[in-house]
């Protein structure tokens, strides 16, 4: 089976978020064939109108076979997706929006009908990691944001795990974070 996960780690190894992954990953990774996109070692940048039209092109055409779309056929082919973001300014870092506006692809992850959008993927769990050095209060964005995206590729089984609070007391992250992974393992399925 495929998991593809999706990692929006902006500070690398020095990413709370990434550790978290690493840890679930190790405890749920191991039966799967795992594609790993760390996105920042990827090529993403914003769409402009020459790429909106060349997409538009393509499509039109048939062609969605083009290189253009191989992240919009990576999560459609998936059969998990994992995907880790910090908690930046109510959402995620800017990176995964890029990333998502290459994956939502009319024809690949989703279409229309007369009744509204139909989703194309075969994936049947999402599961959204991520990490705050403040408090959410229930305001992950971010994560509303993948579960109502993914839910038009018609993937409806979204799992979304935080840790919070990191940066409050410097003395105390180390054992918070620890303390939040253990629970997230205990708690979490793919």
């Amino acid at each position: 089976m495929k998991l593809l996960v999706i990692d929006s780690c902006i500070r690398g190894e020095l990413s709370s978020t990434r550790r978290l992954l690493n840890r679930f990953l190790e405890k749920f990774g191991g039966e799967y064939d795992v594609t790993r996109l760390v996105l920042t070692e990827l090529d993403l940048n914003p769409m402009d109108a020459d790429e909106l039209k060349k997409r538009n092109d393509l499509l039109s055409e048939g062609r969605s076979d083009d290189k253009m779309f191989k992240y919009a056929h990576l999560i459609k082919e998936a059969d998990k997706i994992i995907v880790a973001a910090p908690y930046w300014d109510f959402s995620f870092p800017s990176l995964l929006k890029v990333f998502f506006e290459k994956t939502a692809v009319t024809g690949i992850t989703f279409g229309y009908t007369e009744s509204g959008s139909v989703g194309y993927c075969k994936a049947d769990h999402l599961v959204y990691l991520s990490t705050a050095g403040g408090y959410i209060a229930g305001a992950h964005l971010g994560a509303e944001y993948v579960r109502n995206l993914v839910g038009m590729f018609g993937i409806n089984n979204v799992s979304s795990y935080s840790i919070e609070g990191l940066d409050i007391d410097p003395s105390k992250r180390e054992q918070l974070l620890e303390d939040g992974i253990v629970r997230i393992l205990s708690a979490a399925k793919l």
